[in-house]
């Protein structure tokens, strides 16, 4: 008599991010897209949830059966383990962090700040009050008051997350939107996936990478392809970014 084989249960996996780096794709399409290609695999867009309502005590993750997308740096501490893992924390998870060029975050976000993020938001009234005053600046002194600022802490907390824990799969915006099929070919060596697997749902997510016809600020889907900071830094704008990040970015793959 042969017995059927059991699927093994997909490890519970966090997908680490920062504001303007596919956060939006990662929690609204690839995680539903894995979550279809391994049933039983509950997936949770964690920063939406809290925005919800719900808490981290809601949230608690299993060792099994959990894709929670959309952990941006101020909730890189907030997950809840349960069981807690006897040799540490995330001991028994897969990590996985996609981080973006923070010059191009920046860019992002000061476009997304003054004409695209609607209030469902983290803090809206800090929204609102960013965009009153983004009205009253041009680009460079707009994007210094607060993008700027914002991405090269994400950045930072990126670097303190890789550093926190070493078995994270460190990956990139820019490979994520320039080689999906390299950047899924990676996700699925990490997380076991069986053989297949990632070609299944690379085609059910076929198209959702592909840039705007033409650039919209309007639109949360703006530009997608980097290096848009080459066309927007000024010689301020750099001197900041070098001032603040020094030689993180270069070790990084970041060049000038």
């Amino acid at each position: 008599m042969f017995r059927l084989r059991r699927s093994k249960p997909h490890p519970t996996t966090l997908v680490f991010c920062v504001h303007k780096g596919a956060s939006t794709f990662l929690a609204t399409e690839f995680a539903p897209a894995v979550a279809d290609a391994f049933p039983g695999l509950r997936h949770w867009d964690f920063a939406s949830e809290l925005l919800r309502g719900r808490t981290a005590e809601d949230m608690r993750l299993p060792s099994q059966g959990v894709l929670a997308a959309r952990i941006y740096p101020h909730l890189y501490d907030a997950p809840i383990e349960d069981p807690v893992p006897a040799r540490g924390r995330f001991a028994d998870k897969k990590l996985i962090l996609v981080r973006r060029d923070p010059r191009d975050a920046a860019v992002s976000l000061y476009y997304s700040i003054r004409y695209s993020h609607g209030p469902g938001t983290h803090r809206p009234e800090r929204l609102q009050e960013g965009r009153d005053k983004l009205a009253t600046l041009d680009r460079t002194d707009g994007m210094l008051f607060r993008p700027a600022p914002v991405a090269c802490r994400q950045f930072r907390a990126t670097d303190d997350l890789l550093a926190k824990y070493p078995d994270v799969l460190l990956t990139s915006y820019e490979e994520l939107v320039g080689d999906f099929s390299g950047w899924l070919a990676r996700v699925a060596a990490h997380l076991g996936w069986p053989k297949g697997k990632a070609s299944e749902i690379e085609a059910a997510l076929a198209g959702a990478l592909d840039p705007p016809e033409r650039e919209d600020p309007s639109q949360h889907k703006r530009r997608v392809t980097p290096g848009n900071w080459r066309e927007v830094f000024d010689d301020r704008l750099v001197a900041y970014f070098q001032n603040e990040l020094g030689d993180a970015l270069e070790a990084a793959g970041y060049r000038w």
